[in-house]
């Protein structure tokens, strides 16, 4: 197992340009779960978000997790094409 992720590591070095396309993914995954609602990508997972989620309400948090994940896409995103 730890010579798989020596692998992966090592191709992440020599790639840098995979890691921001695997990055962007992932946001954009995140963005997508957002945008339906699911409750994987909005549950607050800590105190401060919890207590954001209070102060502002499921539809603010959303629109403002929402927002974070669609700007972490586009950057991600960015800096692939940028790389290659």
């Amino acid at each position: 197992m730890e010579d798989i992720f020596n692998q992966i590591k090592v191709f992440f070095e020599q790639n840098p340009s995979y890691a921001y396309l695997l990055l962007s993914i992932v946001f954009l995954i995140m963005a997508i779960g957002n945008f339906k609602n699911r409750d994987w990508a909005i549950d607050p997972a800590n105190s401060t978000q919890k207590l954001n989620y209070e102060i502002f309400g499921h539809n603010a948090f959303r629109f403002g997790k929402g927002l974070i994940y669609v700007l972490g896409f586009i950057v991600g995103f960015s800096a692939f094409i940028y790389s290659l």
